[in-house]
């Protein structure tokens, strides 16, 4: 349903009916227009396929339609399905030094955000009302702290 529709059954579906050719173009035979509410409704329903012209060019038939309807997030945290979330920050030197104008880590006089923090901002600010403790493990990775006497690298 999510992939079919975004779980909208009022979401508009075209439907496009092929001439299928071992090379070439496959020349369009004709389309409709639908939803998944409307499948639904009529099961054993005919939908004719029309060309550009508006022309019924043939019909397609639906002889069974199932949903199949997978449990999203929300569900799972609702029978007690807990989510952590963990943030990993890139300090290699691939995003340059921090004291770099073109850094991604360079923090501005202005106080604001640097491309980093928005991303970390935005994503966590989403995830804050299901994440258990409300609170974020962050990692660091790829950076040599001043403190162990390597300043120039």
């Amino acid at each position: 349903m999510t992939d079919f529709c975004n779980n909208n059954k009022t979401l508009p579906i075209r439907i496009s009916v092929l001439c299928y050719r071992n090379a070439g173009k496959h020349p369009i035979y004709g389309t409709v227009v639908t939803t998944t509410r409307e499948i639904e409704m009529a099961p054993d329903s005919t939908i004719e396929i029309k060309d550009k012209n508006g022309k019924v060019q043939g019909t397609l038939t639906f002889n069974q339609f199932e949903l199949d309807m997978r449990r999203g997030l929300v569900e799972y945290l609702s029978e007690g399905w807990q989510m952590e979330v963990h943030v990993g920050i890139d300090f290699t030197l691939s995003n340059l030094e921090i004291s770099d104008y073109r850094s991604l880590h360079r923090q501005g006089d202005t106080g604001v955000m640097n491309q980093y923090e928005k991303a970390i901002f935005e994503v966590c600010n989403v995830m804050t009302p299901y994440a258990r403790r409300q609170k974020f493990n962050v990692y660091g990775f790829g950076a040599i702290p001043h403190y162990m006497g390597k300043q120039d690298i």
